[in-house]
């Protein structure tokens, strides 16, 4: 598995983002490290995205919050679909399930859930560009 492509709960998401201005607007914000997130359901977004949906626990709503509040302070825009009260927490699977193969990815998904997991770090990233730039 390439580093690049970790499990990963996005908190915000961008046509284009400035690497330097999150960092900036992000500076001395604690990025989630330690949290724990409680992956336990499966999702699909139109089209063909799977993904496991994260217990929306009140320390990730705040963590979300907070970092929003940052980043629009920072003049940071990001997209609607990740505004607090819109966002949905989760953790992509595949972006391209074929459609006849969706009910048993699901299906297999669901073997494995519930799952613990613990954020050992945050970033912003953006693969097409082949940035990944550490906040923690």
């Amino acid at each position: 598995m390439e580093e690049r492509h970790r499990p990963h709960v996005s908190l915000a998401a961008a046509r284009r983002l400035a690497p330097d201005a999150v960092v900036s607007a992000l500076a001395g914000t604690p990025v989630g490290v330690g949290l724990t997130l409680e992956l336990d359901f499966v999702g699909q977004f139109v089209g063909r995205v799977l993904w496991l949906g994260a217990v929306p626990s009140i320390e990730l709503l705040e963590l979300h919050r907070d970092v929003h509040a940052r980043l629009v302070a920072g003049g940071v825009e990001v997209w609607d679909l990740y505004q607090p009260g819109r966002w949905v927490p989760h953790c992509t699977v595949s972006l391209r399930v074929p459609n006849p193969m969706m009910g048993a990815a699901v299906r297999r998904c669901l073997e494995y859930l519930p799952i613990s997991a613990t954020v050992v770090g945050a970033s912003v990233t953006d693969h097409a560009n082949g940035i990944a730039e550490p906040l923690a």
